[in-house]
């Protein structure tokens, strides 16, 4: 089973066919705000991964694209490089990350290349998770509750914007209210199919670290 040191220093849809050729790329970015006095921390995530009908896998650490897998963030354990404007990829280039942004109302992106995916990548799970940081303060709605950690209930928005080489806009989801009690979302896939690759919506929440994520995949 595959395992990251997780600390941190300091809607479900239809598919969306997107047309596209193996060889072409486009960007999943996740953007989310928060009216609250707290500094909740959205991350996003993708797994190459290859499915041969009986779920998508990943057996090696070069193919998790996390910052919790890269070398600044996790020196024992991360194996990604991270350039000096925080972005960092897997080693074929395939997928690369935006960086590591830790402050509400922003957002983070990924870029999938599919001429460079290794031979066999068919799918590209992509998930989203939240944590505590640095709170200082609470949703109107929890003052008079003690605070369990960050959920996505304590995001109050959140939204997936599909794109392609070029810039344009493919297709955009909020995540619904249906996820608040979960810290970890897998939003979708994206599927190289035989006319080339499509996102499907999955809206599958979890509780737990990206390591219990992982542990569905490998």
């Amino acid at each position: 089973m595959l395992t990251l040191a997780l600390e941190k220093p300091g809607l479900a849809s239809p598919k969306l066919v997107l047309s596209l050729n193996k060889g072409a790329r486009f960007t999943v970015t996740v953007a989310w705000s928060c009216n609250a006095d707290h500094q909740d921390d959205v991350d996003i995530h993708a797994l190459a991964a290859r499915n041969d009908g009986n779920g998508a896998r990943v057996s090696a650490l070069e193919d998790v694209l996390s910052t919790y897998n890269t070398r600044r963030m996790n020196p024992q354990g991360g194996v990604l490089a991270t350039a000096p404007d925080g972005s960092f990829q897997t080693p074929d280039g395939g997928l690369s990350h935006s960086g590591d942004m830790r402050v509400q109302n922003n957002s983070e992106s990924i870029e999938i290349d599919g001429s460079k995916l290794a031979p066999g990548v068919n799918e590209v799970p992509l998930f989203a998770t939240v944590h505590e940081a640095d709170h200082g303060g609470q949703h109107a709605d929890e003052a008079d509750e003690d605070e369990e950690g960050a959920a996505f209930g304590d995001i109050d928005l959140c939204t997936i914007t599909l794109k392609d080489g070029a810039g344009r806009e493919l297709g955009v989801y909020r995540l619904s209210d249906e996820f608040r009690q979960f810290n970890a979302v897998q939003l979708g896939s994206v599927l190289l199919g035989p006319q080339g690759w499509e996102y499907v919506a999955v809206g599958r929440g979890f509780n737990g670290t990206l390591n219990d994520v992982l542990a569905h995949f490998s």
